[in-house]
């Protein structure tokens, strides 16, 4: 498993996880689909594949999958190939560290999430990188909590 660093240099982070995945090719449109569990072939599939546009233009997404089940890292892409966000999936919802960046590589948004909710502190960046929101979550998703800078 993977695990994501935070430290002052956010970006040193993201790119390390993005070079990590960068090599995989594998289609996720491969993989059989059967009441939730994917397959290749008759195995239940352990491992990272890409999920591209209708049309093969451009990468959507990276997702991972532990005995058929979505679970990891997911890498989520812009059209024009940067990196959208970087987080990690469990039990199919988004958990734990989750960052959003701006097509220049700044990060947008920063957090955490449990289940899907978002929990804890989430920082909302500007395209320099200037925080400029601040909000605070309870265990339960709801926002306790806002600071605009």
């Amino acid at each position: 498993m993977l695990l994501i660093n935070t430290s002052c240099n956010q970006s040193a982070s993201y790119k390390s996880i993005a070079e990590k995945y960068n090599s995989v090719e594998f289609l996720c449109v491969s993989l059989l689909e059967v009441d939730g569990i994917h397959y290749l072939f008759d195995d239940k599939y352990t491992g990272s594949c890409i999920n591209y546009d209708t049309t093969f233009s451009y990468k959507v997404s990276l997702e991972s999958y532990v005995e058929g089940r979505k679970k990891g890292k997911s890498i989520g892409y812009y059209p024009s190939g940067e990196i959208e966000y970087i987080g990690n999936i469990e039990n199919g919802e988004i958990n734990g560290q989750y960052e959003k960046f701006y097509k220049n590589g700044q990060v947008a948004i920063k957090g955490q999430f449990s289940d899907g909710l978002y929990v804890g502190i989430f920082k909302y960046f500007d395209e320099n990188g200037r925080l400029i929101e601040r909000k605070k979550y309870n265990k339960y998703g709801i926002l306790l909590k806002s600071k605009t800078y």
